[in-house]
């Protein structure tokens, strides 16, 4: 048995309309957004899959991860859209 990290409960946190198992890619793309420390971000993120039950592999959770104010935040608007913001 392995041991599984707590996880926040994502209600009222991430919208209801993301609380579906194909939408893992909107719910990374809000969390990463969040101005939260990465640890919290992950927990949601792990909340969710839980909550939807799919599972997230390591790769998504570092980029949930990294995306928080504790890894230098989430990325700005201007430097993802490729152009002047």
């Amino acid at each position: 048995m392995t041991l599984q990290p707590p996880s926040m409960s994502p209600t009222g946190i991430i919208p209801e309309e993301l609380l579906f198992p194909a939408m893992r890619l909107q719910v990374m793309a809000f969390l990463q957004l969040l101005p939260i420390p990465g640890d919290d971000k992950l927990s949601l993120f792990i909340g969710w899959a839980r909550m939807v039950g799919v599972t997230v592999n390591a790769s998504q959770r570092n980029t949930v991860r990294r995306s928080g104010i504790d890894f230098g935040g989430p990325p700005s608007p201007a430097a993802t859209s490729g152009g002047a913001g």
